[in-house]
């Protein structure tokens, strides 16, 4: 079968859609020969999947028509049939004896679709090792924290796929004492029966928790969202569930400077972009490499410094300043920064610039003009972002 993915987000969508129908009419006049069919609606994350994927979808789509898709806890397969659909390489893996029907789900929609989805039994707690070297994407929803070691599995998918939808439960305060762990690279470890009475429930990690062991593990985040219980989450509450997903990119197969537009950036205009006046990045660092600071080319244009008024620009990181310079003449520049060691270990650097002048857009622009990017078709998101070891 032809790969043809959707041409776009919302044709991704629909397509989900459309298969969600078909599903639920086949399922309900399928009966399986021993079990049910598993009760969630696994289909019901792909509003969330799709808006995670909208501003890389291109990038994605091409890895995935070049190499195999591999869905992880696939429970009765929903999400692998909707990518073999479209005609991708997919394998489905799941662990027979605590998958809800034995994997019987999955294979009997392999067959009434006539779909060709690969499907096997593996324990990942035993061994966790995909049946193919190379996938450009594999699905990883709700199964993290029912691993007993999740480093070692994040860290093996790193070098088997080159992107990943991940989804896990994280919490906000701890179950008794309700000690706010939002920002503590912690997990919480549930026994047998604290959460759903499922033995196979093991971590549940606080959202910085999770971003510190998938930078740790090799992964850069491009991506995240979270939903369900956004005030309070609980590792065991059931009213208390929060998920994160996040869209990850491999830092084996993507070893490169990672650089991303965050907030306060106008659109381009030929060779350069305007910036507000407060303006951010969002970095993920080369991995292991030591660095002690970076640069950002910026163009000062006449206009901000008329009439001999300088304008200044300034960097902070976490609210620590890392460098100012003050510029008095128009011209292109190099502004440079130092970075913390802090900085090194962050998942996700976020760089938080700040220009001071006494330049006013006129009112017919109602913009708030801050400096000037120039365009550098050799760096990452074309700017011309370095680091300095």
């Amino acid at each position: 079968m032809p790969f043809r993915i959707p041409e776009s987000p919302a044709a991704f969508l629909r397509s989900a859609q459309d298969l969600w129908v078909k599903l639920k009419d086949e399922k309900k006049k399928t009966q399986l020969s021993e079990g049910d069919w598993y009760p969630f609606d696994t289909l019901s994350c792909v509003p969330t999947v799709t808006e995670l994927i909208s501003r890389d979808f291109d990038v994605v789509a091409a890895d995935i028509a070049d190499r195999p898709v591999a869905d992880i806890g696939c429970a009765d397969g929903d999400l692998a049939m909707l990518f073999a659909g479209w005609g991708a390489d997919v394998d489905a893996i799941d662990y027979a004896p605590n998958n809800f029907n034995r994997m019987l789900g999955v294979r009997t929609l392999s067959r009434v679709l006539d779909l060709p989805v690969r499907t096997y039994d593996i324990n990942l707690d035993h061994d966790f090792k995909l049946p193919q070297d190379s996938y450009g994407l594999t699905l990883f929803l709700g199964t993290l924290y029912h691993l007993k070691n999740p480093y070692a599995a994040l860290e093996q998918l790193a070098f088997q796929t080159r992107w990943c939808i991940l989804s896990t439960r994280i919490a906000q305060v701890t179950p008794s004492v309700r000690a706010r762990v939002e920002n503590e690279p912690i997990a919480y470890l549930a026994d047998g029966r604290e959460i759903g009475n499922d033995a196979t429930n093991y971590w549940v990690f606080s959202a910085y928790g999770l971003f510190r062991i998938l930078q740790r593990t090799r992964w850069a985040i491009v991506a995240s969202k979270r939903i369900g219980c956004l005030v309070d989450s609980s590792p065991i509450d059931p009213q208390g569930d929060e998920r994160m997903f996040v869209l990850l990119k491999s830092r084996v197969h993507f070893p490169e400077l990672h650089v991303r537009l965050a907030d306060g950036w106008h659109p381009p205009e030929g060779s350069f972009r305007w910036t507000a006046k407060s303006f951010a990045l969002e970095v993920v660092l080369p991995l292991e490499k030591p660095f002690v600071g970076f640069s950002l080319s910026i163009f000062v244009p006449r206009q901000i410094v008329q009439a001999g008024q300088p304008v200044t620009l300034s960097c902070r990181i976490r609210d620590q300043l890392v460098g100012t310079t003050e510029y008095a003449a128009s011209g292109f520049y190099e502004f440079e920064g130092e970075l913390p060691p802090f900085a090194l270990h962050e998942p996700v650097l976020r760089l938080d610039f700040t220009v001071e002048s006494e330049f006013v857009s006129d009112e017919s622009d109602g913009r708030e003009l801050g400096i000037c990017i120039p365009a550098d078709a050799s760096g990452e998101n074309g700017l011309g972002f370095r680091l300095r070891p």
